[in-house]
C-alpha cells in the first residue's frame, strides 16, 4: 500500500512526461546535427569514412538508449563495425565509454534532473527514474528521425514560400533597393533581460508580455515570472551588460561563483537590495563577514580563547553562512537553461553545459522537515499576541490588548489545519463555510492568490479549538464590516505581492525573534509538518493525510468530499495536539477600520 501511495504522489503525470520528451527531442536534434557537422570538420580516428563513422555513432547511441529504457542504466558495452561486403575492411571494435564522449551527449541522469528543474517539478528518486526513461526514449526516436532525414532531407524543413519578390528594373531601382535593405539582427544585440521579455511575448503560457495574455487556463504567476527574470538579470550584470548572444560557459562559471558569495536568507529580501547590483551585494556581504571575523578575533583575544570557540555576533556573518541554497540555484539554472535553449533557436549560442551546475539534493528530506513539540507549541501561544499586547503598534510587548486579526489567527489556523502559509493568508471570508452542520475551510484559488498545485484545492474541517477561540465570530464580524479578505490588513494597495510574504515579513519575523528554540527548518512551514506528523503518529491512513495536506492522489473517486470522507478528515484533525487550552476566548475584536486598509507602498 505504501509503495502504491508513493507512486501516486511522487511519480510523473503523462503530461509531465510528454513535456520532458518534447524538450529532450529538441536538444537531441541539435546535438545530432552538431555531432554530424563536427565529423565533417575533424574526421574521427576510428574511421576514414564519415558515413561509416556516423553510422557507428548512431547505432551505438540507439543501443545505449535502449539499454537505458529497459534496465534504467547504461552498462559499458563493446561496439563492432563490420562491412559484410568488403572482406578487406578492418573490423572496428570500441567500448561505448570511449565513443560516448565523441557524440557530445550528457548522461541520462543529468539530463533527467535538468528536465525536471525546467518544468518546475521537485525531484524525487521515482521522478528522476521516470524522467531518465523518457530521456532515453527521446534519444532513440531522435536517432531514428535523424536517419529518416538523412534519407529524405525535405522532412527536416517546412515548405519555403517566397512572397513579395519583384525583379528590379531601371525605373524603380532606387525604391526597390531601399525597401529591401537588410534589417539589423535584433537577436545579436538583445540583452538577457530583453530576451526574457521577448520570451514572455513568444510564450503565452507565461502570461505573455504583460502577464495577462491568457484568459483561460493557469498562466505563470507573478512570482514565477519574477523568478524567471531574476537569474537573467544577474547573468546580465555578470556579463557587464553584454548581449545574450555572446554568452559563454565562462560567464555561467562566473555567475556560479557569485552565488557562492551571497547570503541566501538575506539576498534581495529588502528594497535596498533590489536597487543594488549583484557585485554591490557581494561587497556588502563580504564586509559583514570581515566585520564578524574581526569581532570574533577581538573577543577571543580579550578572553584569551581560541577564535573558533567564540560565538559570532548576531549581526555579522561567517563564511559558512554564504552560498545560495541548492533549491534556489537549481531553479536559477533551470530557468536560464530554458531561456538560452529558446534563444538558441533564433540565434546560435556557444555550448553551455548546465549539467555542471545543477546538483542533486542528497539531503534526507525527512530530516529537513522539523516539527514543533507540544511544549514549543504552548510556548508560541503564550506570547503577547495571544495573552495580551501593549498596543496595536507593539504587539510583542505584554499588555491588556487582545485583537482578532492575522497576528492572532494565522498561527492558530496553521497549527490546527496544516495549511500552507499562502493558503491561510489568502483566505477570503466566504472560504469559511458550513456544510451539513459542520464548519470547514474551502481552500481554492481566488482573486488574491492561486494554489500551489491542482490537488491543493480541498475542503478541510475547522478544528473545534479554532471555533472555541472565536474564528467563526471573527468571520461574521468581518462579513458585517463589508470585508472580503479574511486578513485584509495583509493586502497591498497596489495589488502586488503575496499576502503570505507580507505576513512573514511584517509579523512572523517579530514572533520568531522571541522563540529561542527555533532552528533551521523550523518556521511557518513547520506548523504544517507538525499537523501531518501528529496524524501519522495517530495511525491516520496516508491517503487521508494526503487529502488533508493537498498532495496529489491519482484515481480519486467522485466521493472524495462525501459526508463519510469529511468525517474521516474530522477524525484526522482531532489528532492534532491542543496546545491552546490555557487561552480564554474573548468577544470578537477587529482591528480598527483604518488598520484593516490595504497597506500603501513605501515612499522611495
Amino acid at each position: 500500500m505504501n509503495m502504491m501511495t508513493n507512486i501516486r504522489s511522487d511519480g510523473l503525470t503523462s503530461a509531465q512526461r510528454a513535456e520532458i520528451y518534447r524538450r529532450q527531442m529538441l536538444i537531441e536534434r541539435d546535438r545530432l546535427e552538431v555531432m554530424h557537422a563536427n565529423l565533417h570538420i575533424i574526421p574521427p580516428e576510428d574511421h576514414d569514412d564519415i558515413d561509416k563513422a556516423l553510422s557507428l555513432r548512431l547505432g551505438a547511441s540507439e543501443s545505449a538508449a535502449s539499454d537505458g529504457v529497459v534496465k534504467g542504466k547504461i552498462d559499458d558495452f563493446l561496439i563492432a563495425r563490420i562491412d559484410p561486403d568488403d572482406d578487406d575492411e578492418p573490423i572496428v571494435i570500441m567500448a561505448w565509454s570511449d565513443l560516448a564522449e565523441s557524440i557530445q551527449q550528457d548522461g541520462a541522469e543529468e539530463a533527467a534532473v535538468a528536465r525536471l528543474a525546467e518544468i518546475g517539478v521537485e525531484e524525487t528518486v521515482l521522478r528522476e527514474a521516470m524522467a531518465r526513461k523518457v530521456v532515453n526514449q527521446a534519444r532513440i526516436e531522435a536517432v531514428r528521425e535523424f536517419r529518416r532525414v538523412l534519407a529524405e532531407p525535405s522532412e527536416a524543413y517546412a515548405p519555403v514560400e517566397v512572397v513579395g519578390y519583384e525583379p528590379v528594373n531601371s525605373q524603380s531601382s532606387s525604391t526597390t533597393v531601399a525597401s529591401h535593405q537588410p534589417v539589423a539582427n535584433e537577436w545579436v544585440t538583445m540583452t538577457p533581460s530583453e530576451a526574457v521579455l521577448r520570451f514572455f511575448e513568444h510564450n503565452p503560457r507565461t502570461g505573455g508580455k504583460d502577464g495577462n495574455s491568457r484568459k483561460k487556463g493557469e498562466p505563470w504567476t507573478l512570482k514565477t515570472r519574477n523568478q524567471f527574470e531574476l537569474p537573467a538579470m544577474l547573468l546580465e550584470q555578470v556579463m557587464d551588460g553584454r548581449a545574450l548572444a555572446s554568452v559563454t560557459h565562462d560567464d555561467l562559471v562566473k555567475l556560479d561563483q557569485c552565488f557562492e558569495k551571497l547570503h541566501g536568507p538575506s539576498f534581495r529580501k529588502s528594497p535596498k537590495h533590489r536597487d543594488m547590483t549583484i557585485w554591490q551585494i557581494i561587497d556588502e556581504t563580504e564586509a559583514k563577514v570581515v566585520a564578524g571575523e574581526d569581532a570574533m578575533k577581538k573577543e577571543a583575544k580579550r578572553k584569551g580563547r581560541v577564535t573558533d570557540e567564540v560565538i559570532k555576533p548576531a549581526d555579522h556573518l561567517s563564511r559558512k553562512d554564504l552560498g545560495l541554497s541548492l533549491v534556489t540555484t537549481n531553479r536559477h539554472w533551470g530557468f536560464l537553461r530554458q531561456l538560452t535553449g529558446w534563444f538558441n533557436k533564433h540565434h546560435p549560442l556557444a555550448p553551455l553545459d548546465y549539467g555542471a551546475f545543477i546538483m542533486n539534493d542528497t539531503r534526507n528530506q525527512r530530516e529537513l522537515q522539523s516539527v514543533y513539540t507540544v511544549e514549543q507549541g504552548r510556548e508560541i501561544f503564550n506570547l503577547p499576541p495571544w495573552t495580551g499586547s501593549k498596543s496595536h503598534a507593539r504587539r510583542m510587548q505584554p499588555g491588556d490588548l487582545l485583537v482578532h486579526d492575522a497576528w492572532y489567527f494565522v498561527p492558530l489556523i496553521a497549527w490546527y489545519s496544516g495549511m500552507r502559509r499562502d493558503e491561510i493568508c489568502g483566505l477570503e471570508v466566504k472560504d469559511v463555510q458550513m456544510e451539513d452542520g459542520f464548519w470547514l475551510f474551502d481552500v481554492r484559488a481566488n482573486d488574491v492568490r492561486r494554489l500551489k498545485t491542482i490537488s491543493s484545492a480541498r475542503k478541510l474541517p475547522i478544528a473545534e479549538e479554532l471555533r472555541r477561540l472565536g474564528l467563526i465570530d471573527y468571520v461574521t464580524a468581518l462579513r458585517e464590516a463589508g470585508e472580503k479578505a479574511l486578513f485584509p490588513e495583509l493586502a497591498a494597495e497596489s495589488g502586488l505581492g503575496q499576502m503570505g510574504d507580507a505576513y512573514y515579513k511584517r509579523i512572523w519575523t517579530k514572533i520568531a525573534k522571541e522563540l529561542a528554540f527555533l532552528k533551521g527548518g523550523q518556521a511557518m512551514h513547520a506548523f504544517r509538518h507538525t499537523a501531518i506528523n501528529s496524524m501519522k503518529g495517530a495511525g491516520i491512513p496516508s491517503e487521508i493525510r494526503a487529502d488533508f495536506a493537498g498532495h496529489a492522489l491519482k484515481g480519486e473517486t467522485e466521493g472524495r468530499y462525501s459526508k463519510a470522507h469529511m468525517a474521516l478528515l474530522r477524525n484526522a484533525v482531532a489528532t492534532i495536539p491542543e496546545v491552546t487550552k490555557h487561552l480564554d476566548p474573548f468577544p470578537v475584536s477587529l482591528l480598527p477600520a483604518k488598520l484593516r486598509e490595504p497597506r500603501k507602498a513605501r515612499a522611495k
